[in-house]
């Protein structure tokens, strides 16, 4: 699928796709017609259609829109890149999963909608999000050789994370009953220290002094 690069787009192009990204966002692909997005976007119809040429062209336009900002800082790229202790890394990680896609509901609505709606998600959201994915994912399995973490499957860290710190928001809102944006700052500390926990080497059971000696003293 050939989607138009955002620098390359007009300014009438522009709004048309902020458009879709609120409409398809709030209503889905199926609940969205071009029709919407064009009043939305204050231009006609036909105008949508000369510059996408179907309507899901334009889902997958306004889903890049979103998709091209989810990038890794510079000080995130040197934790995982230099391999920094998990204390370091992970308030990072969370934070950053927190600030740009559980805070982000156009973002996750997009995500919701392509996986469910639309054929040929998996491609645009690899290209997207894969990079990513296997960064930190590889920065776990290297934290997992040298002892820092459990000997796990990477992924499991990996997705377990992104998954838990995401789904968040929507979970406390949910089940809390709290709204409003996360202080992505102040809970980043405590999620962090969350999953080190879950993610540390533990001593095996039955030791008997802590030190790894399960013996007993004679009576």
């Amino acid at each position: 699928m050939l989607v138009k690069k955002a620098a390359e787009r007009s300014v009438t192009e522009v709004r048309i796709v902020e458009a879709a990204v609120q409409l398809f966002a709030r209503h889905g692909y199926k609940g969205t017609t071009t029709r919407e997005i064009a009043r939305l976007a204050k231009v006609n119809e036909a105008t949508v259609f000369r510059c996408f040429a179907h309507k899901a062209e334009l889902f997958w336009a306004a889903a890049e829109s979103r998709l091209t900002r989810l990038k890794l800082n510079r000080e995130l790229q040197t934790g995982l890149a230099m391999d920094f202790d998990p204390e370091i890394v992970l308030p990072m990680l969370v934070e950053f999963f927190m600030e740009n896609i559980s805070e982000d509901f156009e973002l996750m609505r997009l995500l919701y909608v392509a996986g469910f709606e639309l054929p040929g998600a998996k491609r645009m959201l690899r290209e997207h999000l894969g990079p990513i994915f296997d960064t930190v994912n590889a920065y776990f399995q290297r934290c997992a050789a040298r002892g820092a973490i459990s000997a796990l499957e990477p992924t499991f860290a990996t997705l377990g994370l992104a998954g838990a710190v995401s789904a968040h928001s929507n979970l406390r809102r949910l089940f809390v009953g709290e709204d409003g944006p996360l202080d992505a700052q102040a809970l980043a500390p405590a999620y962090a220290q969350f999953w080190l926990n879950a993610l540390r080497r533990q001593p095996p059971l039955g030791n008997g002094d802590g030190n790894g000696n399960g013996s007993q003293s004679d009576a």
